[in-house]
C-alpha cells in the first residue's frame, strides 16, 4: 500500500477523526493515527493491521508485551512505549471506573452475585475479589478451575492479582460442585494459610466464601480458630 497522504482526504485516519470524532474510527485507524508514519512502501495503516493481525484482535493486542510490539517492522522502542501506555492508562481508568460505581464488597452482594456463575459449574471454581481501603471492589478475577474435589494453584497468583490492582485487601469465594457449603478441613487449612500470608504482606484476606447449591459458608470465623 502506499502513502497515507496518497489516500482521499476523508479517508486519512487523521482528517476522519476532526471530521467525525475518534470515536468514528476502526481499530486498525485508531492504531494507525498512534503510530503516524510508516516505512517505505507500507504506510501506518499497514502497520497497524499487521500488528492486530499477529496479536489476534485489539484485546490481544492490549496485553502483548512491549518488547513484542517492536518485532514488527515500522515500530520502533518509542512507537512500542506509546502503545503500550495508551493501554495502561485504559486499564488505570477502567479500574478507577469501577471504584466510582461505589460497589461495596460484603458476603450477601458476592454471594448473589457468583452464585449464578457457578451454580452448574461440574468443578471447583477460585475467584478472587480485590477491594480498596474502603472495601470497594476495584478488580475481579476467575483464578483457576480445578478438578471436581480440588484446586491446585500457586499462591503468588493471589498476591499477584492483588499487588497489580493496588488492592488493600481481597475476597476468595470458591464453589463446591456437590451442592454442600459446609467447609472442609482443606478448605480451612488454605484458608489459614492465605490469612496467615495476607496479614503478613498487609493486604488482608477479608473473608472466604464457599457457595453451595442453596447457601454459602464464610470462613471469617475460622481465620484465628
Amino acid at each position: 500500500m502506499g502513502k497515507i497522504i496518497d489516500l482521499p482526504p476523508l479517508d486519512r485516519p487523521r482528517e476522519k477523526a476532526k471530521r467525525y470524532g475518534l470515536e468514528s474510527l476502526s481499530d486498525v485507524e485508531l492504531i494507525a493515527l498512534l503510530i503516524s508514519k510508516g516505512y517505505q512502501g507500507n504506510n501506518a495503516y499497514d502497520i497497524a493491521s499487521e500488528l492486530l493481525s499477529k496479536a489476534g484482535g485489539l484485546v490481544n493486542l492490549s496485553k502483548t508485551p512491549t518488547n513484542e510490539y517492536v518485532k514488527t517492522k515500522g515500530i520502533k522502542s518509542v512507537k512500542a512505549l506509546t502503545l503500550a501506555a495508551i493501554f495502561e492508562l485504559h486499564r488505570r481508568l477502567s479500574t478507577k471506573e469501577i471504584e466510582q460505581e461505589e460497589v461495596d464488597a460484603s458476603e450477601t452482594y458476592l454471594y448473589n452475585k457468583y452464585k449464578s456463575k457457578v451454580a452448574s459449574s461440574h468443578q471447583e471454581n477460585l475467584f478472587i475479589i480485590v477491594t480498596n481501603s474502603r472495601n470497594k471492589i476495584i478488580h475481579e478475577k476467575l483464578l483457576y478451575s480445578g478438578t471436581s474435589n480440588n484446586i491446585v494453584f500457586s499462591y503468588k497468583d493471589i498476591w499477584r492479582e492483588i499487588f497489580s490492582h493496588n488492592g488493600k485487601g481481597f475476597y476468595l469465594i470458591h464453589n463446591h460442585p456437590d451442592g454442600d457449603a459446609t467447609p472442609s478441613q482443606k478448605d480451612i487449612i488454605f484458608t489459614k494459610e492465605i490469612y496467615r500470608e495476607s496479614k503478613r504482606l498487609e493486604t488482608p484476606l477479608i473473608d472466604h466464601l464457599i457457595i453451595g447449591e442453596r447457601n454459602y459458608s464464610s470462613l471469617k470465623s475460622k481465620f484465628s480458630s
